[in-house]
């Protein structure tokens, strides 16, 4: 069974800046020419606990592992933008989203009393709860006291609205693997009924020397990673949009919930930019998988269907289909089968994961930006770089909880971009 709430009209919501943050590098464009070469990032670094740790006794745990994952390299110096002293009070979780932000090329909210800022994530102040609880409770050592706003789960969403001056609505969002798409449907509702100017639409997950620190993808599996990516949303029409996001779907599957959110399912291969999408037979795997698999497909058909029919279009105008999967089996089959049914087995798909890795609450937030990219340069990010041939592009999301979202994205220089988002407020 599948669960359905109707999901507010998009259409005529410009996206007019992103940036992007990944193991990639620190531009979309980086993340993109990594794509089309189906190049992979994965290293095992020590990592810290914390981006702020205090010194500890020689032979001490630090609280630093090493971590096999697709790790952000760039060193995230926010001195000139913030100064060298609120830059060390900083979380990486801070900084990565506010690098992110800085490669927009905004460093001011557009309309501050209405912009807001939503972020989606799954473990946002982890790390400093994290270094308290063992500071204050397993090794009784001091706590350095920037951990403490830090751990909060909103500190980062926070931090970046009191960076840009936002002091519209400010929003942190979990539901899982959908989590950054849901910080931009979200956001697009936000400025299609008139609520805001401006939305800063985000997802941002960091790499934790606390979680998988001693695991190793198996062969094929889609290792971890850190990543943020953010949008930037206002009323059309506006001279310098990108892309425009036209529909939304959002759905609920009944699953068992049985696997862990963004954990990789073993045998689940992503490394190929561009996944054969075939028809899965359910009855051939674990019964609690197949039947996973078989719900989370009705959803994702269901989530693709209400957004073609807010933005008003057939399933013909879809040229691109970005997933943000997480490398679970039974999400991989359903993404397969409903993308299948839905949209027939020509439509070129990706996978911005395959280089990125894993990256929680990024991970569908980054499907947005891709998205936009290609449909900016027309080709579809895998080797090779055919030809998009339609002016959608689908973002589609599952997570093996439950939660499906689909956006469908537009092309600037397409037909009917002229909508308005006074137009959608009175639809709404």
């Amino acid at each position: 069974m599948t669960a359905s709430s109707p999901t507010p009209p998009t259409t005529g919501v410009a996206v007019t800046a992103v940036g992007a943050v990944t193991a990639a590098g620190t531009t979309v464009a980086a993340l993109f020419d990594d794509m089309l070469a189906a190049r992979a990032h994965r290293t095992e670094t020590v990592i810290p606990l914390v981006a702020n740790p205090l010194p500890v006794p020689a032979g001490q745990d630090d609280g630093s592992r090493p971590v096999t994952a697709a790790h952000v390299t760039d060193p995230l110096d926010l001195t000139e933008a913030v100064g060298a002293r609120a830059a060390r009070a900083l979380s990486r979780d801070s900084r990565l989203l506010m690098r992110a932000m800085d490669a927009t090329g905004i460093s001011a909210a557009p309309a501050p009393d209405t912009t807001a800022v939503v972020l989606g994530t799954l473990g946002a102040g982890r790390n400093e709860y994290l270094a308290i609880h063992r500071a204050s409770g397993t090794t009784h050592r001091p706590v350095n006291p920037v951990w403490g706003p830090q751990s909060g789960y909103n500190a980062a969403a926070a931090q970046l609205s009191i960076h840009l001056k936002a002091y519209g609505p400010n929003l942190t969002l979990s539901s899982g693997a959908t989590s950054g798409l849901d910080a931009v449907v979200t956001g697009a509702e936000y400025i299609a009924d008139g609520r805001c100017e401006a939305v800063v639409a985000a997802g941002m997950d960091t790499l934790s020397a606390a979680v998988d620190s001693t695991a190793t993808p198996a062969k094929g599996a889609v290792p971890a990673g850190e990543a943020a990516a953010v949008l930037v949303l206002r009323p059309a029409p506006v001279e310098d949009a990108l892309a425009y996001v036209r529909g939304a779907g959002q759905t609920t599957a009944l699953t068992s919930g049985a696997s862990r959110t963004g954990t990789a399912g073993a045998g689940a291969d992503l490394d190929g930019a561009q996944p054969s999408r075939v028809t899965e037979d359910f009855e051939s795997v674990d019964p609690t998988e197949a039947a996973d698999a078989q719900e989370l497909t009705e959803a994702a058909r269901a989530a693709l269907r209400e957004a073609l029919e807010q933005a008003g279009r057939t399933a013909s105008a879809i040229g691109l289909v970005v997933l943000a999967s997480s490398g679970d089996r039974a999400v991989v089959r359903a993404e397969q089968a409903a993308v299948s049914a839905e949209l027939g087995a020509d439509v070129p798909t990706c996978n911005p994961t395959a280089t990125t890795g894993r990256t929680g609450g990024a991970d569908g937030s980054l499907a947005v930006v891709v998205a936009v990219e290609a449909l900016r340069r027309g080709v579809v990010p895998s080797p090779g770089g055919a030809r998009i041939d339609g002016p959608l592009a689908l973002c589609l999301c599952l997570d093996r909880g439950g939660s499906v979202t689909a956006v469908l994205v537009e092309s600037a220089g397409a037909v009917g971009a002229e909508s308005t988002g006074a137009d959608l407020a009175g639809a709404a």
